[in-house]
């Protein structure tokens, strides 16, 4: 397919896509994996329809930064001498980018299919949503597609994942974007039910998923203990008081015994008695419960998809 070209949407309907292009920037943050990024850029390079990259370099020190400005020149970099994580850049991302909607990948991440810029562009078009959870394989575990919408049906999700998702800019900004108090993990779901409390639902995305190849660089002792300690925040930020006990019982216990499950208990037990920790230390200034029918409308998605309507 050569780029701009009309996409059929479906028998009687068309979308010119000479200015699709406008409304996508892929954002990637990234510390100190050269090589998985190298791969997500040449993969963003090789699509069909022209668009816009951020890279932002969280204090990398293997060389990322040069190496972006040498080999991707197309790329706007932005480096940084103090690392803060990902969840602080990829909010310094979104402000950055200068269209609509912003394409949300991990480093470790690859564009399979060289239309998915332009099926994902397209979607946004169509829906004028302000989430979407995009497909994605997570191909060192599976080769399921997770987050997969059939084509001509938009369905609802609870959350999207971090690896591949896109949000309406301003929407994104106006809801405050992600929490930094969570520094790592969990993030996602924090924004999703805020988004949902102010009546905007996350779809799933429909088109060619992107192949997430989780870096064996992962630091599992931060993921444990960051994994458990925001569930315990999720609970205190987000949940009715109605329900917030209950909620903090489940989730306590449940990273407990799922530490115990994966051989890794301390971290995840640690997590969570920092959790209540910092629940109660930030109640007053991070906690803002969503209603009652917020709570119950995604106790219900939790459970899975919903379909929201079929053409």
């Amino acid at each position: 397919m050569e780029k701009n070209k009309l996409l059929i949407i479906s028998e009687d309907s068309k979308i010119c896509a000479n200015n699709l292009g406008d409304l996508i920037t892929v954002i990637i943050s990234t510390k100190n994996r050269w090589q998985d990024l190298q791969r997500a850029l040449v993969s963003l390079r090789n699509q069909t329809l022209a668009h816009k990259v951020i890279v932002i370099d969280d204090n990398s020190d293997d060389g990322t930064s040069d190496n972006v400005k040498s080999l991707f020149p197309e790329v706007v970099l932005y480096t940084h001498t103090e690392s803060k994580g990902y969840i602080v850049r990829r909010n310094e991302a979104v402000r950055h980018a200068q269209t609509p909607y912003v394409l949300s990948i991990d480093d470790d991440c690859v564009l399979g299919n060289d239309t998915t810029i332009y099926e994902l562009a397209v979607f946004c078009f169509q829906t004028k949503s302000a989430a979407i959870a995009w497909p994605h394989i997570d191909v060192r575990s599976s080769d399921e597609v997770n987050n997969y919408a059939p084509a001509k049906e938009l369905w609802q999700s609870c959350t999207f994942k971090g690896c591949s998702f896109i949000v309406d800019k301003k929407i994104f900004i106006d809801s405050g974007g992600f929490r930094s108090t969570f520094v790592h993990q969990g993030e996602e779901e924090d924004f999703c039910i805020r988004l949902l409390n102010r009546g905007f639902p996350v779809l799933l995305g429909s088109g060619n998923p992107i192949y997430h190849y989780e870096s064996p660089r992962r630091n599992w002792s931060r993921m444990d203990y960051y994994g458990s300690r925001n569930l315990i925040l999720f609970a205190f930020f987000n949940v009715p008081l109605l329900f917030l006990p209950v909620q903090l019982v489940l989730s306590a216990t449940k990273s407990i015994l799922y530490g115990f499950k994966i051989k890794r208990p301390y971290q995840k037990f640690l997590g969570v008695v920092h959790g209540f920790r910092d629940g109660f230390r930030l109640m007053r200034t991070e906690r803002s419960p969503v209603s009652l029918k917020t709570f119950l409308r995604y106790r219900e998605l939790k459970k899975g998809h919903q379909l929201i309507k079929r053409f």
